[in-house]
């Protein structure tokens, strides 16, 4: 509204010129606080992919050791086998003095076979502890994309409210400047002032909504690909858990169940089986763990490379605020709100 159309209405002028149940405008601070939120949301997240592929390594190199032994155990019943099912004169000579020390080796497999399942085992409360926390990390990170998104459409919408100010005060305050309305100069000179102030104010917090909306468009796409990262691998690890859980369940009933029976020569089958078993559960691990450490080293370098330059920029910074720029930015945040409006129309 101009002062040719209302010349003898007086301008209030506010420094407020949030429309009632608008976006509040930040503040540089807030602006800056709100990225260290972000960069902190992206350190926890990405701490929880490190902290994985650390363990992730350390199992990886157990699991060797652990299926060497297995292997162990597997030869060594192989070799009692032999001599249990040996004919001939010496095997019958001999097998009575062996008879003992072929109880004990098979006493010896069934006890390092059920320390094998339970610290197998004990990986597997350590992983569904940890898959626990790969889901909250990535249910937070889910908020903080939801959030960025509601953050990001606000502060467009700011935008395309103190754009219309800001024209409109350019428009009024032109009017003045050109000697529009009948007042005294004394009086034009006040309003001049004042809404020379009150574009100024307008148009920092045009730069302000600008730099608040840049600065979550630009980190909703980073912020989804971390989140989808993080929910991949636990995705993964539920998968990994489920199976190996259940090969684990039938091991485990299998070796619980030999007891002192290992001292009867038929439960070498037995014994034989529940080392297949234990080491399928084992191998599945060892697939996950191989699946597992290829994607962290494919993704996570190129993502935390990408996070790091994200976060390295300070905020939108406010440049100049003459009213050539304060108008060029008011018109281009029209364009850009009726440019949403459209592709909002557009179900393509």
């Amino acid at each position: 509204m101009s002062a040719r159309t209302k010349p003898q209405q007086p301008i209030e002028v506010h420094a407020e010129v949030t429309e009632e149940g608008g976006p509040a405008v930040p503040t540089h601070a807030e602006l800056l606080r709100r990225r260290e939120d972000i960069r902190a949301s992206h350190s926890e997240a990405l701490a929880k992919v490190d902290e994985l592929a650390r363990t992730q390594s350390e199992v990886g190199e157990a699991l060797e050791g652990e299926l060497a032994v297995l292997e162990e155990h597997n030869t060594a019943l192989r070799r009692l086998d032999a001599q249990q099912h040996a004919t001939g004169v010496f095997a019958a000579l001999t097998r009575r003095f062996t008879a003992r020390k072929q109880v004990l080796g098979r006493r010896s497999i069934a006890e390092g076979l059920l320390r094998q399942y339970e610290t197998t085992t004990a990986r597997l409360q350590q992983a569904t502890a940890f898959s626990d926390e790969l889901r909250l990390c990535a249910l937070e990170l889910q908020e903080e994309v939801d959030r960025l998104h509601r953050e990001h459409v606000a502060a467009r919408g700011g935008q395309r409210d103190h754009a219309t100010r800001v024209l409109e005060l350019e428009e009024d305050l032109r009017a003045l400047e050109r000697g529009e309305g009948e007042w005294s100069p004394e009086e034009r000179a006040r309003r001049i002032d004042a809404l020379t102030f009150a574009l100024r104010e307008a148009s920092l917090s045009l730069e302000l909504l600008r730099a608040s909306a840049e600065l979550n468009q630009e980190h909703i796409a980073p912020t989804r690909a971390l989140r989808d990262t993080v929910l991949e691998l636990h995705e993964g690890l539920s998968g990994y858990l489920l199976s190996a859980g259940r090969a684990m369940d039938n091991v485990g009933r299998r070796i619980q169940a030999l007891g002192m029976a290992a001292d009867t020569p038929i439960v070498i089958a037995e014994l034989q089986e529940s080392i297949q078993d234990l080491g399928v559960a084992m191998e599945v691990t060892a697939a996950y763990v191989r699946d597992t450490q290829e994607m962290l080293v494919r993704v996570l370098p190129s993502l935390t490379a990408k996070l790091r330059e994200q976060l390295a920029g300070a905020p939108g910074q406010v440049q100049d605020l003459s009213r050539e720029r304060a108008r060029s930015l008011a018109d281009q945040a029209l364009i850009e709100a009726a440019a949403a409006e459209v592709d909002a129309l557009d179900p393509d």
